[in-house]
């Protein structure tokens, strides 16, 4: 089997640029000012794999540490804007990068440090189960984990066929203010 992938942001991103007389980057994503605001439009907060913001002259990966910093960032913005404050532009924190490379196999990087195998792994197992939210949570993943690694049961994940954007409606066309949608109005290939 061959795996590749690639990022390509979300269509609204050239929604906000079209609307606000710019440009996204080649990957379809936004530029954003220092605040992680639209440039020209500082009600608008663009983050994670949409935003596009430069970082030492790289723009940031689009990952879940990077939006997660910039969710709390966003947050703190909007609370010091209530109370007639600012904050100094957002500053991304490295805190490295973990991958799981096969079966009981990890990379990763922290700093100088540079882990690769077995060690890297269970690093990368404990780190996520500490990000997941509520004790109950973690448990339950932890036991899924645990079931899929000692049955070896690990299905395939694949997407296939047709996007299913953009939404083909009805004969009946997109709703209108106030009306439902009726599972028979979407077109087949959209559920």
């Amino acid at each position: 089997m061959l795996w590749t992938a690639g990022v390509k942001a979300s269509p609204l991103g050239r929604i906000l640029t079209t609307a606000a007389g710019i440009e996204t980057d080649r990957s379809g994503r936004v530029p954003v000012e220092a605040d992680l605001t639209l440039p020209g439009h500082a009600e608008v907060f663009v983050i994670g794999d949409l935003a596009s913001f430069d970082h030492a002259g790289q723009p940031l990966p689009g990952v879940a540490p990077v939006a997660m910093q910039e969710a709390k960032y966003v947050a703190e913005v909007i609370a010091t804007r209530l109370r007639g404050q600012a904050l100094p532009p957002f500053e991304y924190r490295d805190r490295g990068t973990m991958a799981t490379v096969g079966r009981n196999r990890a990379i990763a990087v922290i700093g100088k440090l540079r882990l690769a195998g077995y060690l890297a792994w269970l690093i990368w197992l404990f780190v996520h189960l500490m990000y997941i939210v509520e004790f109950a949570n973690r448990v339950l993943v932890l036991i899924q984990w645990a079931w899929n690694y000692l049955t070896w049961n690990r299905p395939a994940r694949l997407i296939t066929g047709e996007s299913p954007l953009p939404i083909k409606w009805g004969e009946t066309g997109p709703p209108q203010d106030g009306q439902r949608v009726q599972d028979s109005e979407v077109s087949a290939h959209q559920m």
